[in-house]
């Protein structure tokens, strides 16, 4: 019985880390597509990041989000150290980006 319900407190959580990944690629994804506008504040694109982030993974412990545009494409990246909800067994980090061309208008 102790097995099984360490199993699945195990399943658990590795649930609870695939749902808080893709969160994170999708928020990452997204800052990178609102970079690649003509005219985008990069700055306030990193903010907006920050809270997606912050909003999307409760349990979140540190993040580092960085985006910038250059040569022609719009870079997107976080580093999320995110602690999953139940037993404290390990703190999980996520490396993610994106990268999209920048839109040029015709």
């Amino acid at each position: 019985m102790a097995v099984a319900f360490l199993l699945l407190t195990l399943l658990v959580q590795v649930a609870f880390a695939v749902a808080a990944r893709n969160a994170a690629e999708g928020a990452v994804g997204a800052a990178a597509r609102r970079a690649a506008r003509p005219g985008a504040d990069v700055a306030r694109v990193e903010a907006q990041l920050a809270n997606a982030l912050a909003a999307s993974l409760p349990g979140m412990r540190r993040a580092s989000e960085s985006v910038e545009v250059a040569g022609g494409t719009a870079y997107a990246q976080a580093e999320i150290s995110w602690e999953p909800p139940g037993p404290g067994w390990a703190t999980l980090t996520f490396r993610v980006a994106a990268r999209v061309p920048v839109l040029e208008p015709p």
